[in-house]
């Protein structure tokens, strides 16, 4: 696949170098995933809330995108502080139930768990039961979602956002691959 410098802004989201395949991808899913979404809250765009709170949901979708792409998962494997700082400031889920009216309560169970699951995944950097225990927590964390009976589109939205951040990012999916292209 052929890959292209992202500028320097985007660094942290798309990483140094992406490729165009991954950059559609990533954007079709978040305009896609985000219409289906704001179809099913049925909220409208009246007030700085609500834009501000479909915004978080937008990169939510990216970034359960981006995070899986060869450049994003570089980028974080080269920077291991980086990639802990990108786990903690992951409060979308609580900014976005606090917006949108949606229970504190349940918010932070689906924070807490996520983010707890997200470091001892990360913690596992480089070990080969990283990957799979990272799906095993993330299966938790969809009985959990399951079990609290939330309204469809914030059980998605609480979805995107643990595969986002437990199994998108705190996997280093190309961990062999990467050590292979910066020995090259």
């Amino acid at each position: 696949m052929k890959y292209f410098k992202t500028p320097e802004f985007l660094y942290e989201v798309l990483g140094e170098k992406q490729s165009i395949l991954e950059v559609s991808c990533t954007i079709l899913f978040a305009l896609i995933g985000s219409w289906v979404i704001y179809s099913l809250a049925d909220i409208e765009l009246g007030s700085w809330q609500t834009i501000v709170a479909y915004i978080l949901i937008a990169d939510v979708l990216a970034g359960c995108i981006a995070n899986f792409s060869f450049g994003t998962n570089e980028f974080y494997s080269k920077k291991p502080k980086n990639r802990l700082v990108f786990i903690s400031i992951h409060i979308h889920i609580l900014a976005i139930a606090w917006l949108l009216s949606e229970p504190m309560d349940t918010a932070l169970i689906v924070w807490g768990f996520t983010i707890a699951s997200a470091f001892l995944v990360n913690a596992l950097k480089g070990k080969s039961i990283q990957g799979f225990i990272a799906a095993n927590l993330m299966c938790y964390g969809i009985l959990l979602l399951i079990y609290m009976s939330l309204p469809v589109w914030f059980l998605m939205v609480s979805m995107f956002f643990m595969i986002k951040v437990l199994f998108s990012f705190s996997v280093d999916h190309f961990d062999k691959q990467t050590k292979v292209a910066s020995e090259i």
